[in-house]
């Protein structure tokens, strides 16, 4: 008995860092998808995917089409999952075509926000992530939001900046403790 409680002793840990690794893994691998699809989405649109999508923000459009701000869209993490979450469909005399969705979600990964964004306009109708309107945002493996910044990036200047607080959800960048995981 004594042996199997010495042995569960040092399993236990050792397998608990395992798993804290393989979730580092997958978020720095999220991140890196999450990075190729704002490339996308700029590529096509011509700007990164907003930090705020407010009615008091200027619209973004594609072929004259501007795309509806919505006061649901008011944070960076809501904004990301929207932009890069929805399929964009452009049907007017001037200017056709469908854009996105530049990245898909698994249900475990997001978290529904209960409002739902704006409608349709007559040149544009949009289908949201997992074909519902409501508004989410995405989660690293350990439960957190990502966070996000284009407006004004503190680290990568020219872009923007994708991150996860890391195992213990706490911004400690910077510090030696640091088990934040970036794109910079």
């Amino acid at each position: 008995m004594v042996i199997m409680m010495f042995l569960a002793g040092i399993t236990i840990p050792i397998v608990s860092s395992i798993q804290s690794n393989s979730r580092k893994g997958i978020t720095s691998a999220q991140i890196s998808q999450m990075e190729l699809a704002i490339r996308q989405f700029e590529s096509d649109f011509g700007v990164f995917p907003p930090d705020d999508y407010r009615t008091t923000v200027t619209p973004i459009s594609l072929g004259g089409i501007p795309i509806p701000t919505d006061n649901d869209l008011d944070t960076a993490s809501k904004c990301l999952a929207f932009f890069l979450g929805c399929k964009f469909t452009f049907s007017s005399s001037s200017f056709n075509g469908v854009y996105g969705p530049y990245i898909e979600f698994k249900k475990s990964q997001i978290s529904g926000m209960g409002v739902n964004f704006a409608d349709d306009t007559a040149d544009l109708s949009f289908e949201g992530i997992n074909a519902t309107r409501e508004v989410f945002r995405y989660k690293d493996p350990f439960g957190s939001f990502y966070s996000y910044d284009s407006s004004s990036p503190s680290y990568n200047v020219a872009s923007f900046d994708i991150y996860s607080y890391g195992p213990d959800k706490i911004d400690s960048f910077g510090t030696e403790t640091s088990d934040d995981i970036t794109n910079w």
